[in-house]
């Protein structure tokens, strides 16, 4: 991959949402990416006083996701329900990326310490199913970047004021609600993700919020628990700080038709940007 070519892409999921005389600017983010957008990221951070994410991005709070997630109690097991021609497919690949020792973005710990002839029964027992698959999905990527968390650390490195339409607890609720038929339909459908990872790309990069919607329906986050029910709490979060001057907002992009529309309802203009 030409690595220099992505640097020079823009950042199409970029809106500046205007009422009366107040301006601010929405960012539909990619949790997980191939490539950083810090200089796009930067040029949008710079200006504005205030930037605000979903939730905390801190180490600490990284932490607790990891520690709850970890603690899976008596939730089900991914492993005993996976297809099995799944399990060996995705072994396969968990143990070629542990011999080539690539990195990944480490939400979740360093899961290839050592070499393990079943990695996913590793990382699907005592979890919470969708830390299980979380871990299994960000390991077999292969993507280094989070533009959530790149734009936290500028945001800080710039000094400027961090704030947060959630709490953990609140993502953490969400996360447990995710229906677990869902994650593990997704998962036996391993041989469709690189299809999936290059859909998602060429709609991210492309800024089609609605095509975006419609390819990556089935991913197991896209349901009530993570999108419905939120999109109204980050639109009254983000609609509130509208009134006290320019700041930016960095929301999934899964959230943006949602927030939008309630925006445009709210008599706010909408327009949609290149940085």
């Amino acid at each position: 991959m030409n690595l220099l070519w992505w640097e020079k892409r823009q950042l199409k999921t970029v809106w500046k949402v205007e009422k009366d005389d107040k301006c601010f600017f929405l960012v539909g983010t990619a949790h997980f990416s191939p490539y950083s957008f810090k200089k796009s990221l930067e040029k949008i951070i710079k200006p504005v006083r205030t930037v605000v994410f979903e939730g905390p991005l801190d180490s600490e709070s990284m932490a607790k996701v990891a520690e709850y997630g970890r603690s899976g109690g008596e939730t089900p097991s991914l492993y005993n329900v996976i297809d099995s021609e799944a399990i060996k497919k995705i072994n396969k690949q968990l143990n070629s990326r542990l011999r080539l020792k690539t990195s990944s973005i480490d939400f979740f710990g360093n899961i290839f310490s050592q070499n393990q002839s079943d990695l996913l029964k590793t990382l699907t027992q005592g979890v919470r199913p969708w830390f299980g698959f979380f871990t299994i999905w960000s390991s077999l990527l292969e993507w280094s970047y989070s533009m959530d968390l790149e734009a936290y650390e500028i945001a800080k490195r710039l000094g400027k004021e961090i704030k947060y339409l959630e709490t953990i607890e609140d993502q953490l609720a969400s996360l447990d609600e995710i229906p677990f038929e869902r994650i593990v339909n997704f998962i036996n459908h391993i041989d469709q993700w690189k299809s999936y990872r290059e859909m998602f790309l060429k709609t991210f990069l492309s800024g089609d919020i609605e095509r975006f919607s419609s390819v990556t329906k089935e991913f197991p986050t896209r349901c009530e628990s993570i999108v419905q029910k939120r999109d109204p709490i980050f639109f009254e979060g983000i609609k509130t700080l509208s009134m006290f001057g320019v700041f930016v907002a960095f929301i999934g992009i899964i959230h943006i038709p949602g927030v939008k529309k309630m925006l445009l309802e709210e008599g706010f203009k909408i327009t949609q940007k290149e940085i």
